[in-house]
């Protein structure tokens, strides 16, 4: 059976020390200004005491909070553990019932904007210098009711995402712009993504490896090698055969021998007013191959490329299962906010 923590943080009924400097001017000159009872919400605690204190050289006051309370009426944890069910995959007005039944009203835009505070404190770090792997892929979210194209990058050796962009990703200038940024903030020398074709040229143009996830080819490559078989002359079948072959073995001169088969193919007569015959569905599909046959194999020859894209599809998945439950996002800094929490280590 699994066991699940929460990281939640402690609250303190009182104060256990004196602030070090004044906020506003930073004097250590500071006088007892009194104490204070402030009721809060909290899953255990009502009520909690507050120092006051007065600056002896600006001459101002101000309060020095217990340890997981400010200024708002909630303490720090109930704020975290709103955010927690939130991120679990609850509506914000589950949320409210399931802390209204242990006697804690909340109204479901304070569980939002607690969203938003844990959020800040999970902002996306700054891209740490040396990501020698990086992971790209694209999705889809609602901003102001019109779906929006996104773009996520992931280091794939921590498997945690370093940018977001609202960038679609059949828009090859914006793409090609991001990823260059990307290569020169980060010092990337590797690139994993799907098979779609403005990453392979994307690859190209900026100079990077690039490994293809062999999930994705290898799923669409053998489904049309199935339909190939069946519209195709027996004669055909081993040579689709040995194709299938090359793919789980994934030798170094596998590109120069598929390359060797499409020459072996006739050209067949092409006619616009028909449908393209299953013989130069399958020369496109051995000159494709033939092509990206180095993407297909590059993590066979270096360290620490992984084959698969699935690090960045971890990441993307967290975020479609908790989007189900959201109808949009009315900003891009909530919807970012968001995508942060569903991949942050909160438990």
């Amino acid at each position: 059976m699994a066991i699940v923590t929460l990281n939640l943080v402690n609250v303190n009924t009182e104060t256990e020390c004196r602030p070090a400097n004044c906020p506003h001017c930073g004097s250590s000159l500071l006088q007892g200004w009194g104490r204070v009872r402030k009721p809060i919400r909290d899953p255990q605690i009502r009520e909690v005491e507050v120092r006051r204190f007065r600056c002896c050289d600006c001459e101002r006051t101000f309060r020095h909070y217990p340890e997981g309370v400010g200024p708002a009426n909630q303490s720090m944890r109930l704020q975290q553990l709103a955010a927690i069910c939130w991120v679990m995959g609850l509506s914000l007005r589950r949320v409210t019932a399931v802390l209204g039944a242990f006697g804690i009203p909340l109204c479901h835009m304070s569980v939002w904007r607690d969203v938003q505070t844990l959020a800040e404190a999970w902002k996306l770090p700054p891209p740490p210098t040396g990501v020698r792997v990086l992971g790209v892929d694209g999705f889809y979210a609602s901003i102001k009711g019109q779906d929006s194209g996104m773009m996520v990058a992931v280091d794939m050796g921590s498997g945690q995402p370093v940018a977001l962009a609202c960038i679609d990703e059949k828009d090859r200038p914006a793409l090609f712009a991001w990823l260059e940024a990307l290569q020169e903030q980060l010092g990337v020398v590797v690139m994993v993504s799907d098979d779609f074709n403005p990453y392979f040229v994307a690859a190209q143009r900026l100079g990077l490896e690039h490994q293809i996830c062999r999930f994705h080819y290898l799923r669409w490559v053998k489904r049309l090698l199935n339909t190939l078989q069946k519209a195709l002359d027996e004669q055909w079948t081993p040579l689709l055969d040995e194709v299938r072959l090359l793919l789980d073995e994934l030798p170094p001169e596998g590109g120069a021998r598929i390359y060797q088969l499409y020459r072996q193919l006739p050209t067949p007569p092409r006619d616009r007013n028909r449908a393209v015959p299953p013989l130069a569905r399958l020369q496109k599909l051995l000159l494709r191959l033939s092509d990206n046959w180095s993407s297909y194999r590059h993590f066979c020859e270096q360290a620490g490329v992984p084959a698969t894209n699935n690090a960045t599809e971890r990441v993307i998945g967290r975020w479609r299962t908790r989007s189900r439950s959201v109808r949009g996002f009315k900003t891009w800094s909530g919807l970012v906010n968001a995508f942060i929490l569903c991949n942050a280590p909160l438990i």
